[in-house]
């Protein structure tokens, strides 16, 4: 049976408002989030917010900014009615925070709802009560320049919406989320926030960065960061303060992201925070960053959500390219001024034996050197060639540390001369490394001082600061990483033909990404043909990747530069992919602690680009200062 034309019908006024109120208003932290932009875009410098029961029952905001005439106030009810914009070009080049005029009216629908406003040079303000959305009276009021804005019982005209808000505590912490955001996105802005007659907190004004960040979001968070310069490209510019390496959070709710001011969640922005972190946060665990992008207001588009909570870049890839460089090169600058030890001095990459006495320690020294302060140096083709061949005989496998491999003809080769055991290695002149006798006195780093081994685990050390607890486990695995780096850097890994190719099945959006990169893995050692629509075919792969680990690879890398919309990096592919994956082979059994070999061992670990945190982002290195010693002891 055939069914008859349905009959269109223009809806109410009454009933497109209440939609508009779903789409816009959907809890209490949205009545504060218009409200509170409107008094930004009034020019206010002071704000105050007050709130009851999670906002479901009173909201109120009141500000200093310009106010508005009777007319006005009686215009800014109406649907669509806003000073923000005039014509469809201003949609794509928004400065202002609210712009599509449907806030006040949705509020006004399912609230009472009461104004009271007053422009500056007036004697006398407005005040209008709204109650469903029907205006119930207007009358004058006296009262200081600015607006004041009351909601009451929220969704009273639509009941069955109340019944979908969580409890009082959690839609109160949706609107101290919020109001937090703005009060650091804004430094020349006062906010107060105050629930159930209580402040929660005040944000006074042009405080600097990390003291913004300390009064509203506390001590633990501001103290563990570190100021982002201003930096500039082009027509984008950023700053701000971010997580110092080798600290991190279980939740990444501490990643605040503000374009033009305006607090957003955007896709490139958080793709870039997470890779510049990927060495220095273990998985499972996040960074912290507060940063503060500024682009042109015709290249992001906020309007593609309802509330404006996610924004859209014209040059997304533009854009995250620019935060990673930022954020990589300030992460890389603390590093390198973080301690006494001086980075440019060339560093011998020693490695060390169990020292019998107290005066000599054993140094080894790879044949032929380099120098892990630099590790771009990569030896020579020379060198390469005349580097000692034979693997050292060995009668147990165990991880050592240290040990230098030899520039191996294969990364297998790297991966296994990891797993030498100290007690079983055999120095004979045909092995890959020689033996000098050093006094400890050349051993020792200025400004450290060794002062013993706690549990086998960690090497302690006095500064002028405090004392420095070094894992030594996590120590070797970052040591590890930067000698396969130096190793291979430049190098491309050795290919292997496979006895049974292997398929690939990708759906049309990874085809394309595929193809965009085959060069790029081609030249880490790939070979992949077309076997038909949307299906490859692997008949080569680098000598170091597991056959049943092949697809798997190569996939993962595909979507990860789909979703980052971005070319796959020949580096991140082979040389970083392998030398984590050797890496994380490495432990400390065989590690014998002592003077001699703890500080050998800091020495080249301070020697690594990326000391602070292991491949795997564990912390290599804490400091308990001086002042956190005489907190514990209440000195």
């Amino acid at each position: 049976m055939k069914k008859s034309p349905p009959e269109i019908r223009i809806l109410s006024e009454n009933v497109a408002n209440k939609i508009a109120a779903g789409e816009v208003i959907e809890r209490p932290a949205a009545v504060v989030k218009e409200l509170l932009e409107n008094s930004i875009d009034a020019g206010a410098t002071r704000i105050d917010i007050e709130f009851k029961h999670g906002g479901k029952t009173f909201i109120k905001v009141s500000d200093d900014g310009c106010g508005m005439t009777r007319q006005q106030a009686l215009m800014s009810l109406e649907l669509h009615a806003t000073s923000k914009i005039r014509d469809t070009d201003d949609i794509f080049k928004i400065s202002s925070y609210g712009f599509r005029g449907e806030a006040v009216t949705s509020i006004a629908s399912v609230s009472s709802f009461s104004i009271k406003t007053k422009p500056e040079g007036q004697a006398l303000g407005t005040h209008i009560l709204v109650h469903s959305g029907k205006v119930e009276n207007i009358k004058e009021c006296g009262m200081a320049s600015g607006t004041e804005i009351v909601v009451e019982n929220l969704f009273c005209s639509v009941p069955a919406r109340r019944k979908f808000l969580k409890t009082d505590n959690v839609e109160a912490s949706h609107i101290i989320k919020l109001c937090r955001l703005y009060a650091l996105a804004l430094p020349h802005l006062a906010i107060t926030l105050i629930e159930n007659s209580r402040v929660l907190f005040r944000s006074d004004r042009n405080l600097g960065m990390i003291e913004r960040v300390k009064r509203i979001f506390g001590a633990e968070i501001a103290d563990k960061l570190v100021l982002l310069p201003e930096c500039k490209r082009k027509d984008m510019k950023v700053y701000g303060a971010i997580l110092e390496p080798a600290e991190s959070f279980a939740t990444s709710r501490n990643i605040c992201a503000f374009i033009n001011a305006r607090p957003v969640e955007c896709k490139a922005v958080f793709s870039a925070i997470k890779e510049a972190y990927s060495g220095y946060v273990p998985k499972g665990r996040f960074a912290s960053a507060f940063l503060f992008l500024e682009v042109p207001p015709e290249s992001v588009d906020i309007n593609v959500h309802p509330a404006k909570r996610e924004v859209r870049l014209r040059d997304e890839f533009a854009v995250r390219d620019f935060l990673l460089d930022a954020l990589s090169s300030r992460l890389s600058e603390f590093l390198a001024t973080r301690t006494d030890f001086t980075r440019n001095e060339r560093v011998n990459d020693n490695s060390i034996d169990d020292a019998n006495n107290n005066s000599t320690s054993a140094n080894f020294v790879l044949k032929p050197a380099f120098t892990p302060a630099d590790l771009s140096v990569v030896p020579t083709k020379v060198e390469v060639e005349s580097a000692p061949k034979k693997r050292p005989q060995i009668e147990s496998i165990a991880v050592r540390y240290p040990f230098k491999p030899s520039v191996a003809d294969s990364a297998d080769e790297i991966l296994h001369s990891s797993e030498i055991q100290s007690d079983s290695f055999d120095v004979s002149s045909d092995d890959i490394v020689e033996i000098k006798e050093m006094p400890a006195s050349e051993n020792s780093i200025e400004g450290w001082r060794y002062i013993g081994c706690f549990h086998k685990k960690y090497a302690i050390f006095e500064t002028k600061t405090g004392l420095e607890l070094l894992n030594i486990s996590a120590s070797i695995k970052r040591i590890r990483y930067a000698r396969i780096i130096a190793n291979l850097n430049g190098e491309t890994p050795n290919s292997q033909l496979l006895l049974i190719p292997v398929n690939l099945k990708l759906d049309r959006a990874d085809t394309e990404t595929l193809i965009e990169n085959m060069s790029t893995f081609a030249k880490c050692g790939f070979k992949i043909e077309e076997f038909g629509a949307n299906f490859y075919r692997v008949s080569s792969a680098p000598a170091w990747l597991e056959f049943s680990k092949i697809a798997e690879f190569i996939t993962d890398f595909v979507q990860t530069a789909r979703e980052e919309s971005k070319t796959i990096r020949s580096r991140k592919l082979s040389v970083e992919a392998f030398a984590y994956v050797a890496s994380a082979k490495a432990t400390s059994v065989g590690f014998t602690c002592n003077e001699a070999t703890a500080t050998c061992l800091l020495r080249e670990l301070l020697a690594c680009e990326a000391y602070a945190t292991s491949p795997d982002g564990r912390p290599t290195i804490k400091e308990i200062s001086n002042a956190d010693l005489s907190k514990m002891f209440g000195l």
